[in-house]
């Protein structure tokens, strides 16, 4: 059974989340330091791993 915590999200949900673009959502999911599945041609990542990423990356700058 899968939870809430691991949703699938798209690039538009992480637009709403992080507030950014759709171009700067793009580059991100295809950035080899995001933790991004791949299912065909689109890009998702798990709302869990995006939690975990951003505690990683909290309080330091992280380039695409």
């Amino acid at each position: 059974m899968i939870c809430d915590s691991d949703r699938l999200l798209t690039y538009k949900d992480l637009q709403t989340i992080l507030h950014i673009g759709k171009n700067r959502a793009y580059e991100l999911l295809k950035s080899d330091c995001f933790p991004t599945i791949r299912i065909n041609n689109r890009y998702y990542v798990s709302q869990n791993n995006l939690e975990k990423w951003i505690n990683t990356y909290s309080g330091k700058t992280f380039l695409v």
